[in-house]
């Protein structure tokens, strides 16, 4: 195949700013156009950083590093296409949908691309409508951006991508936010779009899905290298799942209730119909609550309401018997931890020493206390090898990811809600992430996990809250819940009866 027709990278190496070892290390692929490339390795092992040398990210956006060998784009040599020259030949979509949403509305965001293509205007609504109809998103265009849950965030952003209609689509980790459903439906349209000539590159933790998309070229990186390149048939070959270990952190929940909701409805302005029903939801000290339910269910507008981020617009929230709206922000945060679905929203200094030591400070702990704080939350989350002069925004998103739970739990806090904690992140080093933290000595009372890895829930909950359309369905242990396939298909969290379709 001609080097017009192919992305190559030749002795490719990158060094972030303020890191003494490269982050790729002399990387050599070809991406081909008119294949689905599944690119896949640990956390931390480079393949966002990857992406961003082929977007143009690096080194437009993270300045101060060290960038050697060489990238060609269809032909070009990318150090003479500038950022916007890139984009018109490769659309993005990044695992933190927040960056790269523009527009108020859903239909807005959908044309900003095409429009800045110069296409006249029915040729833009043809494309906006024929990408929403790919993803199944026709009953958010009207909506606002700012409404939407994670996973129908990252569903828009595939669109607005597509709608552009690139030579080629990079997605980095396009189904770590995804209900099984919506991961089924981008995997249709990635093969199809790789079908119809356009080369598809797909960064994924979720391997079992992202083989269902049969990638014909696969690769494999580990600490910046290539460890392995093949057909789909020689990866599968060698691909065994993990055995985890069953881990020994279920607990008896106790008597005390920390946090509760009572009769609790909530409306976004203008939204065409509530994101929450009457929840009534007792949370009590001892338990690892599984939060599940398809994109758009209502899960992070719960969680955002538990620590008052968003007041209801019905009924009212108590922690420990207190209303919380006697009580601001930076008072239920003492209690309350919240990480973020995307670390992006909560990262912001310049070190990951800065970084880690704000929350404690404010709450006034010494600085001993503090040091001792981030040691544990730093081994907790497997991030001990880190410097804390070190810059956070040259992390991967899944060490960022960790990076952010780190810096709630250095808090102390009473109650840990983790939004999507698995995403970004390998099967492995997620579970011994979360094993490490429901076993640590001074872990947090209680845990609640907002996730679509039913595994996950089903090895680690002590308790599965499932909600469907803003109400909660179903509550009780792992076992009834989700051996139940009529009630998880009723929440939209099978895509058929028995899991995903052959391809």
């Amino acid at each position: 195949m001609a080097d017009t027709d192919r992305i190559c990278a030749t002795n490719l190496s990158y060094t972030y700013a303020r890191r003494s070892e490269p982050t790729l290390d002399k990387l050599s692929v070809a991406l081909r156009a008119g294949e689905l490339t599944l690119i896949v390795g640990r956390s931390g092992s480079g393949k966002t950083t990857l992406a961003r040398c082929i977007n143009g990210l690096i080194p437009y956006s993270y300045r101060g590093g060290r960038l050697e060998g060489r990238l060609s784009i269809f032909g070009e040599d990318a150090s003479a296409l500038s950022l916007a020259q890139r984009a018109l030949r490769i659309g993005t979509v990044l695992q933190d949908p927040d960056k790269q949403i523009v527009a108020t509305r859903v239909y807005d965001e959908l044309a900003f691309g095409p429009e800045n293509l110069g296409l006249p205007r029915e040729a833009i609504r043809e494309r906006v409508n024929e990408a929403a109809a790919r993803l199944r998103i026709a009953h958010l265009l009207d909506r606002e951006t700012h409404t939407l849950s994670g996973g129908e965030l990252q569903r828009v952003a595939i669109a607005g991508v597509a709608a552009m209609r690139p030579r080629a689509l990079l997605l980095d980790e396009p189904l770590a936010s995804l209900d099984p459903p919506s991961a089924w439906n981008a995997l249709q349209l990635f093969r199809q779009l790789a079908n119809e000539g356009i080369g598809v590159v797909m960064i994924e933790h979720r391997l079992r899905e992202a083989l269902r998309a049969k990638p014909q070229h696969c690769i494999e990186l580990d600490r910046g290298t290539v460890t392995f390149e093949g057909d789909v048939a020689a990866f599968a070959s060698r691909y065994e799942p993990p055995q985890l270990p069953l881990l020994p952190c279920r607990t008896t929940p106790g008597e005390e209730v920390i946090l509760e909701f009572q009769d609790v409805s909530f409306r976004y302005p203008n939204a065409p119909r509530q994101q929450l029903s009457n929840v009534n939801l007792t949370l009590r000290s001892g338990e690892v609550i599984a939060l599940l339910g398809a994109n758009g269910a209502g899960k992070s507008t719960l969680c955002r309401i538990a620590i008052g981020l968003l007041r209801p617009t019905q009924g009212k929230v108590c922690l420990t018997g207190v209303d919380l709206r006697a009580l601001t922000v930076a008072q239920a945060a003492r209690q309350v931890g919240y990480v973020f679905q995307n670390p992006a929203a909560m990262i912001f200094a310049s070190t990951i020493g800065e970084e880690l030591s704000f929350g404690p400070r404010n709450l006034g702990m010494s600085e001993l206390e503090i040091r001792k704080a981030i040691d544990q939350a730093l081994h907790t989350v497997g991030l001990s090898d880190l410097s804390l002069a070190q810059s956070p925004f040259g992390l991967s998103f899944g060490q960022q990811k960790r990076l952010a739970i780190a810096s709630v739990l250095t808090m102390c806090p009473r109650v840990l809600i983790l939004d999507e904690p698995t995403a970004g992140l390998d099967e492995e080093s997620a579970h011994a992430m979360l094993g490490q933290l429901l076993t640590a000595e001074r872990r947090p009372e209680t845990v609640v996990m907002v996730t679509h890895d039913l595994r996950l829930a089903r090895q680690l909950a002590t308790r599965v809250v499932l909600l469907a359309d803003g109400r909660v369905i179903a509550d009780g242990t792992p076992e009834v819940i989700l051996g139940d396939a009529d009630l998880l298909a009723r929440a939209r969290l099978l895509a058929v009866e028995d899991g995903y379709p052959t391809l």
